[in-house]
């Protein structure tokens, strides 16, 4: 089971990681919302997966709430916040697309060698 918590903790993380980097990716604003919510919800995953591993019932709540606000409130509000402003376009980037995911892309490779 101890090996099992690791590999299933590690899944957990690595998709946080893929979904933030579609957060990068991602131009247009109702699809960075529902990334946004997906991220919420594989975050609200791993909490509660922590709180299973370690026997802590107080992360069950850290869980529930944030898959309460993040995953449902927050991106239901922004949606209608959208609409109500006539908001359906993509998004403006600084920075080119390529050039953001690749310095995320160094940036995750750079924690993982620091760490």
């Amino acid at each position: 089971m101890d090996s099992l918590s690791f590999d299933i903790a590690h899944l957990l993380a690595g998709g946080l990681v893929l979904l933030s980097l579609m957060l990068i990716y991602q131009d247009r604003m109702f699809g960075m919302i529902n990334v946004f919510a997906g991220h919420a919800f594989v975050l609200s995953l791993s909490v509660a997966w922590q709180a299973l591993v370690q026997h802590a019932p107080h992360l069950y709540a850290t869980a529930a709430i944030a898959l309460v606000f993040k995953p449902l409130i927050i991106p239901i509000a922004l949606r209608r916040l959208g609409v109500s402003l006539g908001i359906h376009r993509e998004l403006e980037h600084v920075v080119g697309v390529g050039m953001t995911l690749l310095s995320g892309v160094g940036l995750v490779a750079l924690t993982t060698a620091v760490m």
